[in-house]
């Protein structure tokens, strides 16, 4: 009896123990984060101008999207949580099964991690009250799906849906810069051969930031002024198509066949209602600064040398009409691609507008060239590597400096 009587004290002290530590166990449980969303259509929200559309247009509260790579996006906000959270949250749903989507690299606060692209990236290196600012890059995507077609979405895209904060957040309105750089170029102004923020377009640009300006990096490996860009036979049309000239003069353009006006395959224009390039669809928007480096693609991949300079010679006088004030640029190919011929372009443009006094050459001569043509050189080949990139951005940006500021 006396061993039943101690038995069955063992089990109902065991029912009581299990109770306690279960009641423990969920009165002990975290309670979740409460937190807030900010969605792309927040003032806090600025885009690199000429790079992203929505789902209304270039607006619209759903989402931003872009194939760039070098476009960014970012945000500041403030908050009094000690421990703060904010996750930027993405659209993958264009991604096929198994599609590997873009690469991004943020930073927060100045600290800098790459990642792929996910529905939820809770964001790294995030501590402390008080401001907080967050940059994101597209740095780099396959070569492939990223134009699309009318009357559907491109597959390879960033698509930005908002971002994820505490409670106790608040966003900060912003602006973005008024003056604007338009940046336009095939795969070595794309970033391939260097990391896309060791690239000499991001070096410039990130000059040029310094400077006041934001920038659309508008690049597209294969691409030239008539060679279709992205892995071919890719979807990405040439800049400036033009066809049936005679010795560099007439032909005919072709303006479903070019991107220049066009941000993507989608129907979304580059031009506001006055046919203008604008940053971001509104009238009085146009780019402060066009550099161009085009027609290594075009001699590489044998485009027809007649319609390679009608488009050169063209294609200046369409940039120049659609951005009236605008310095400009053309910037040699590095290797000496169509070099006599961009500069003969530009010569007529003068002779043919006479009053324009705001185009201009960089070329880094034969010295670039010379570099990337040494067998396991220094600087890399076709494409620089992230010492050539360097490199030429530190001869770029002070002829860019002196140019902008009319010397």
């Amino acid at each position: 009896m006396t061993m039943y009587r101690s038995v069955l004290m063992l089990a109902a002290c065991a029912v009581m123990c299990t109770g306690l530590f279960a009641e423990e166990a969920v009165t002990t449980a975290p309670e979740p984060v409460k937190t807030i969303t900010v969605g792309v259509d927040s003032k806090a929200f600025v885009f690199s101008p000429g790079n992203w559309v929505g789902n209304d247009n270039r607006g619209g509260s759903e989402y931003r999207q872009t194939w760039n790579a070098g476009a960014y996006c970012r945000i500041r906000w403030t908050t009094t949580a000690k421990e703060p959270v904010a996750t930027l949250l993405l659209d993958t749903s264009t991604y096929p099964e198994k599609f590997s989507g873009p690469t991004i690299t943020y930073s927060v606060d100045g600290k800098w991690t790459t990642t792929g692209c996910v529905p939820e990236v809770k964001l790294e290196n995030l501590k402390g009250t008080g401001e907080h600012e967050l940059c994101v890059y597209l740095t780099s995507s396959q070569q492939k799906l990223r134009w699309g077609a009318p009357g559907e979405s491109a597959v390879n895209v960033l698509r930005v849906k908002g971002l994820q904060l505490d409670e106790t957040a608040k966003p900060v309105d912003s602006e973005p810069d008024s003056k604007w750089a338009l940046v336009i170029g095939d795969s070595i102004t794309e970033g391939i051969g260097a990391s896309q923020l060791a690239s000499y377009s991001h070096l410039v640009e990130q000059s040029l930031r310094t400077l006041g300006y934001e920038y659309c990096n508008s690049a597209c490996g294969w691409s030239g002024w008539l060679n279709k860009g992205d892995n071919p036979p890719g979807d990405v049309p040439g800049y400036y198509v033009i066809s049936d000239s005679e010795n560099g003069q007439g032909g005919t353009y072709h303006d479903d066949l070019s991107r220049w006006n066009k941000i993507d395959g989608n129907n979304h224009s580059l031009l506001d209602s006055a046919g203008h390039i604008s940053g971001y669809g509104q009238t009085g928007q146009e780019p402060a600064l066009i550099m161009i480096n085009y027609g290594t693609n075009d001699i590489l991949h044998k485009s027809n040398p007649s319609d390679t300079f009608a488009s050169m010679v063209q294609g200046l006088a369409a940039l120049r009409k659609s951005a009236p004030d605008a310095q400009l640029v053309v910037l040699i190919p590095f290797g000496q691609f169509y070099a006599a011929k961009l500069k003969e372009a530009v010569e007529i443009h003068r002779s043919n507008h006479p009053d324009d006094k705001k185009i201009d050459i960089i070329d880094l001569g034969l010295d670039a060239r010379n570099s990337l043509n040494v067998s396991k050189g220094l600087y890399g080949g076709l494409h620089p590597n992230d010492r050539g990139c360097a490199n030429f951005a530190a001869q770029i940006i002070p002829q860019l400096v002196m140019i902008l500021a009319g010397k």
